[in-house]
């Protein structure tokens, strides 16, 4: 897990070097952001399990946006996030009802494409790294798929606000097999600053 995470971080790192060496000015952007989101998961082949549902999900994260023509850019991040889940099983004539939680980092691998001054749509690849090995949820460390329509208004300082509603679609391959196979399917608002350079 530790070296999972290691090699997460220092391909972000490189990302981040690569992006920022480029010499063109005022093409890049790094910021912060927020997200709140829901969802659920797709079927689980346990019989036992009923219902899965995402009471809430919420993320912290920082991103960077390097514009490579008018037509489209590079973006990528690196994101945690945490979910609150509701897990509804059946046992014999009994329904049980059990809080569970998962935590994830991400590491997207995004095309944006500018859609006017203030708008662009986005979409790429999604690394997940699942931090919750006990979660009763089945492990989300895979390769999913995202895409979101955003917003951003630029500031004369350089300073830049947005916000991008998004649709994930988490570990559609897995990085190792497992029994249970459901995907989180999360659907939420991504809000925040950032900054020209």
């Amino acid at each position: 897990m530790r070296t999972k995470t290691i090699l997460l971080l220092v391909s972000f790192l490189l990302i981040i070097s690569t992006i920022y060496g480029q010499k063109n000015s005022k093409k890049t952007l790094i910021g912060i952001s927020y997200s709140l989101s829901t969802g659920n998961l797709t079927a689980d082949k346990n019989k036992n399990v009923l219902n899965f549902k995402i009471k809430n999900g919420s993320s912290v994260g920082i991103s960077v946006f390097h514009r490579l023509n008018k037509s489209f850019g590079l973006e990528s991040g690196l994101e945690y996030s945490l979910f609150n889940i509701e897990q509804t099983t059946k046992n014999k004539t009994k329904i049980d009802t059990v809080q569970t939680q998962l935590t994830l980092l991400e590491l997207p691998l995004l095309v944006r494409f500018p859609i006017e001054e203030h708008f662009y749509l986005n979409g790429g690849l999604l690394f997940n790294l699942d931090m919750n090995s006990t979660s009763a949820v089945s492990s989300q460390s895979g390769i999913g798929l995202m895409a979101g329509a955003g917003a951003i208004y630029n500031f004369e300082t350089g300073i830049s606000i947005f916000a991008n509603p998004y649709l994930k679609v988490h570990s559609l391959l897995r990085f190792k097999s497992s029994e249970q196979k459901n995907s989180l399917i999360e659907y939420g608002l991504k809000v925040g600053v950032a900054y020209h350079f």
